[in-house]
């Protein structure tokens, strides 16, 4: 215990991460008695409501990045760590304006309760390649960010309290395996809510306290170096251009993270979203700006003299703090991290069960046999999870997570995802290519340094200081542009689905309209019929108990 940073503090550390945990598996056993189908254990039925709808769309997302990252990238650049929400704050508003409200509709029309489903269903893909294609990546980079949430949280106990990063990691993974596995999405949902109000007010309270016993970061930053108070950080030119883009890009990567998206598709009524959207804002804004204060307290505390950078949050939480109250601060950024290992590993299990062995091995599975199925998988991917952990523990969790998880969802999913609700030429064909194009893509710009040395390209950027900013540039911004263009030009080559005016008629009318002129649209919740893996072109059915459910 002695030889981590908390010192004295690490007894509290660890007593109030194992009462944090206990608190978790019991919200995954009271959630377990909640489950009687796979859209229960999938989307909770569609019967979440917004305050927990709004914590959960945004805990799931702020992991191991924001509580450590965050303050990290604050503590390298300066003030110039405030655009990290440069792209994100946009980027979420974005996707509960211009999406959640189509996506919870369209979703429950066709009966799907995942994205692979969806797809499928929305560009009328009888071959499966679409489901196929869709599922894989769901499998590939929320199992790469499950343990990369896995590998913070073990790497963050180790750090404080001394114990040996598998023993941090066998911990949190053992606990958010074992609470998703028992409670599907409302153990999930639930646990983010309590998650999240943890995260939210220790960066509230972290900045607060450190303003009253040092005021303004500003005027000692400025002293200490110019660059940390400079909005380029010191850049120039298209430097600083590309900078600014990189932050910027981040926000890419909202529309194609699937354990983002299925907030909007589990959320209760369509009417709540608007309630869901304003926490979600409200706890984005005060959240990122806390992080990036949190990075740069630490630098007025305790200068440049701290090596990895992973450690200012704890390190400030040790300093301001009693170490009682440290732990509990403390435990925020596991919930951090677990929040979002959760939520992933309920994605990727769904990738499995619904639209792999539902939509292909057995289309007539029963309900109670895709539910055991669905508990067995999560088991079996977070054994999965945990094990690349410990062999990726090295790995810098900033990178781990922006170029190999989030940035190859966003790059893979996300422009299929907003074209399927809002262009009706969209294509399958143009899908699978867009897929297999933009994750390529993100995937090999990590790597980009490499590769042109190996082609004997390395002095390629010499004298160009566009080129050279422009191969610097985060790899989600390229990649998601050649993947849009993918996507288009693809999509005009090829034959379009047939009958889509017809479904896109339910997003310009209230639906309530569209009930009195055809019964055979509208959804009731998701509850009197058991979700199916859809792909006949009929998709438009279903039962409406109340004509006033759906309100715009």
């Amino acid at each position: 215990m002695s030889s981590g940073i908390a010192g004295s503090a690490g007894t509290w550390v660890l007593g109030t991460f194992a009462a944090y945990l206990v608190i978790l598996l019991g919200i995954g056993l009271y959630s377990s008695q909640l489950m009687d189908t796979v859209d229960d254990y999938v989307i909770g039925g569609r019967e979440v409501g917004p305050v927990v709808t709004g914590f959960s769309e945004r805990a799931s997302e702020m992991s191991g990045w924001l509580t450590l990252g965050v303050p990290g990238d604050a503590y390298n650049t300066g003030v110039m760590a405030f655009y990290n929400g440069l792209g994100m704050i946009p980027a979420d508003l974005f996707a509960w304006a211009g999406m959640a409200k189509r996506l919870r509709k369209y979703s429950e029309i066709v009966r799907a309760v995942t994205l692979p489903t969806f797809f499928a269903t929305r560009l009328q893909d009888d071959t499966g390649l679409v489901k196929g294609v869709s599922a894989v990546m769901l499998m590939i980079f929320e199992g790469g960010y499950v343990g990369a949430q896995i590998v913070a949280a073990g790497t963050l106990l180790q750090v404080l309290t001394g114990v040996s990063p598998l023993v941090g990691i066998l911990a949190g993974g053992v606990i958010v395996v074992g609470y998703t596995m028992l409670g599907g999405y409302f153990a999930v949902a639930w646990s983010d809510y309590f998650q999240g109000a943890i995260i939210l007010a220790a960066f509230i309270l972290l900045p607060v306290l450190a303003f009253t016993s040092y005021g303004l970061p500003f005027n000692d930053l400025a002293q200490m170096s110019g660059d940390l108070t400079s909005v380029t950080a010191g850049m120039t030119g298209w430097a600083a251009v590309f900078g600014i883009i990189s932050y910027a890009a981040i926000g890419l990567g909202i529309p194609g993270n699937p354990h983002v998206m299925v907030r909007f598709m589990g959320i209760d009524k369509v009417e709540n979203i608007r309630l869901a959207a304003v926490v979600a804002q409200l706890f984005m804004f005060v959240a990122y700006i806390g992080a990036a204060f949190v990075g740069l307290y630490g630098l007025v505390v305790f200068g440049g003299g701290i090596s990895n950078t992973d450690n200012v949050m704890p390190m400030l939480t040790i300093d301001l703090f009693p170490g009682w109250l440290a732990g509990i601060i403390l435990a925020a950024a596991l919930a951090a991290m677990m929040s979002s290992a959760d939520s992933q590993l309920l994605v990727a299990t769904s990738a499995v069960v619904e639209d792999v062995y539902h939509g292909f091995i057995d289309p007539d599975a029963g309900q109670d046999k895709l539910v055991r199925y669905s508990q067995l998988v999560t088991l079996a991917l977070g054994a999965g999870s945990i094990v690349f952990a410990y062999v990726a523990k090295d790995t810098p969790i900033y990178a781990l997570v922006l170029d190999y998880a989030w940035g190859g969802l966003g790059a893979a999913i996300g422009p299929t995802l907003i074209a399927a609700l809002w262009w009706k030429r969209v294509t399958a064909m143009g899908s699978v290519a867009s897929m297999l194009v933009g994750s390529s893509t993100m995937i090999l710009w990590t790597q980009l340094s490499t590769i042109l040395g190996l082609l004997g390209l390395s002095g390629l950027a010499e004298g160009s200081g566009f080129l050279a900013s422009f191969l610097g540039v985060y790899g989600l911004f390229p990649a998601f542009i050649l993947s849009t263009v993918v996507l288009v030009v693809v999509s005009l080559l090829t034959q379009p689905p047939e009958g889509v005016d017809e479904h896109f008629e339910v997003f310009d009318k209230p639906l309530a309209a569209v009930v009195e002129e055809d019964q055979e649209y509208a959804a009731d919740g998701g509850r009197d019929y058991p979700p199916k893996a859809v792909t006949e072109n009929d998709t438009i059915r279903a039962h409406v108990d109340a004509a006033d459910y759906w309100e715009d």
